[in-house]
């Protein structure tokens, strides 16, 4: 049989167990600033491995033609998801677009409907990504398409 100070203990081990997890912002700023800069360092960290985790998903560039690359990247400078590196964007599209061939073949015309050739005649449609993904994503293809030139 358990005595009452057994059976207190249990009762508030049991207590705290249960009780529903607060964020920081429910303790009235008591964490104080080294608290908070942690819990700030946390959160980023667990969103940063999420972004890291998936921009791991996207398709290789490694089957994609010059100009499939060429339309993807006008497809990326038309959508304005290159906004930081357009002025780059629009000069290496300039230069692939010059290149003969280019802009007459199916796999150009299909990058421009934002369709990524992924090898096997299989195709990824970039509008199946948003935000960072499809940023990341275009930034790929920029790189990949100056190293092209």
């Amino acid at each position: 049989m358990l005595n009452k100070k057994t059976f207190l203990m249990l009762a508030m081990a049991a207590g705290v167990v249960a009780a529903p997890a607060v964020h920081a912002q429910g303790f009235g700023g008591g964490l104080g600033s080294i608290g908070k800069s942690a819990l700030s360092g946390a959160e980023s960290g667990v969103a940063s491995q999420g972004t890291s985790m998936a921009s791991s998903m996207l398709p290789s560039l490694s089957s994609a033609s010059t100009g499939n690359l060429a339309g993807i990247l006008g497809y990326c400078v038309q959508n304005n998801v290159l906004q930081q590196s357009s002025s780059t964007a629009q000069s290496v599209l300039g230069s692939l677009t010059q290149q003969p061939g280019v802009t007459s073949s199916s796999a150009y015309e299909a990058g421009q409907r934002g369709l990524l050739q992924t090898g096997n005649n299989q195709m990824f449609s970039l509008a199946n990504l948003k935000g960072e993904l499809k940023t990341k994503l275009c930034s790929m293809v920029l790189d990949k398409a100056q190293s092209a030139l």
